[in-house]
């Protein structure tokens, strides 16, 4: 069956996959699980030392490793860079890698914003095809398009800038990474997204049957969205509009307030016949969702609390709570969730409590934390 025919059916409001069409039960009040306290490690470079302002905005797993990507709020020598992580010690592995850009893309209507400081958010690869990773645009608000390319994409139904779809190729050894293809994202009108640059796409994840989920952080009734598209082998060789519909899946969202996505990614089902579930991190409350893409259970809030390590020979605590974490990347490793946050500079040096720390937490210097997988969330 072709995935661009068949993944979804989104008239009826289920998923179709090899096992059918699962019945979409009523939308049950959200379930709230035991709240988890988190020890974190310092994201460390080659010789130990905290990495500085990397500003942390997708990770994801790929061939036992953490690949890292931060938006362009980092310090300028991490910019447009990608991290290769060790998930046992939070090490570096590598040097920072540079993104480069196809010069066949210097004609694009993107061209300018290419040629910049992307706002990356967020970070995937093919399944099927480990020598694409696929990143997003997030704000885009100091580029304008024009002329022809202003009548093509204008309708984004979004932001006055699209939002990018981004293919990074690489080979499996993660040695280069070169932007090879972009395509522009269309939001259903009905869903009315809003025009907020900097409350965007913050989250993508592939499910088993190559279907591509994009998680908005708000929209106009300020409230976080997730959205999907069949991704087919023929994705990236058009450069027209991806036009993305609502997965219209309960989120866990109890208020007006702000409870934003900032992280997503795809846990398989340990159920034959079951579409699996999706990871979602809600940044501003310390939670991370499970979502049922069957519809079958209610969605599930783990309440999270971190913790930031201090040295051995410290005269503080091993560990010491966090004020703010502000987490931004989501990935599933074996039988854990791998969690990075994105330092908010407003509010980070309010975690100094430990003299010890206050250098890491100054500079800016994101943590990882690590979840084990409950069998409660399946």
């Amino acid at each position: 069956m072709k995935p661009a025919v068949t993944s979804l059916l989104f008239a009826a409001g289920c998923i179709l996959n090899l096992a059918g069409c699962l019945a979409v039960a009523a939308n049950p009040p959200a379930l709230w699980l035991t709240e988890q306290h988190l020890a974190g490690q310092w994201l460390t470079d080659g010789n130990g030392q905290t990495i500085p302002d990397p500003q942390s905005s997708g990770l994801t797993y790929r061939h036992g490793e953490l690949v890292h990507i931060g938006d362009n709020s980092a310090t300028p020598a991490l910019r447009n860079k990608l991290l290769r992580i060790n998930p046992a010690t939070g090490q570096l592995v590598a040097p920072p890698l540079a993104i480069s850009v196809n010069p066949a893309l210097k004609q694009s209507c993107f061209a300018e914003l290419l040629a910049g400081d992307p706002d990356w958010e967020s970070l995937t690869w093919d399944r099927l095809d480990d020598s694409t990773l696929i990143s997003v645009t997030e704000d885009s608000s100091k580029f304008h398009l024009s002329g022809e390319c202003a009548q093509r994409f204008g309708v984004t139904h979004s932001t006055a800038y699209p939002t990018l779809l981004v293919k990074i190729r690489t080979d499996k050894a993660l040695s280069f990474a070169e932007v090879v293809a972009v395509r522009p994202v269309q939001f259903p009108a009905a869903a009315q997204v809003g025009n907020f640059p900097n409350d965007g796409i913050e989250g993508l994840a592939f499910d088993n049957q190559r279907n591509l989920y994009l998680a908005l952080e708000k929209n106009q009734a300020n409230a976080p969205m997730i959205f999907v598209t069949p991704y087919s082998d023929d994705f990236w060789l058009s450069d027209d509009f991806v036009k993305v519909a609502d997965l219209k899946l309960p989120l866990p969202v109890p208020d007006a307030k702000d409870h934003p996505i900032n992280g997503l990614d795809f846990l398989p089902a340990r159920k034959e016949g079951h579409p699996g579930y999706l990871l979602a991190a809600a940044r501003n409350d310390d939670q991370l969702w499970v979502l049922d893409l069957s519809r079958q259970q209610p969605a599930k809030v783990i309440p999270l609390r971190f913790y930031a390590p201090t040295r051995p020979d410290s005269s503080c605590p091993p560990y010491e709570p966090l004020a703010n974490t502000s987490i931004e990347g989501v990935a599933v490793v074996g039988d854990q969730v791998v969690l990075v946050n994105d330092p908010w500079k407003r509010h980070y040096p309010e975690n100094i409590q430990c003299p010890d720390n206050a250098a890491a937490f100054q500079q800016f210097s994101p943590l990882l934390f690590k979840l084990q997988l409950d069998p409660r969330w399946y």
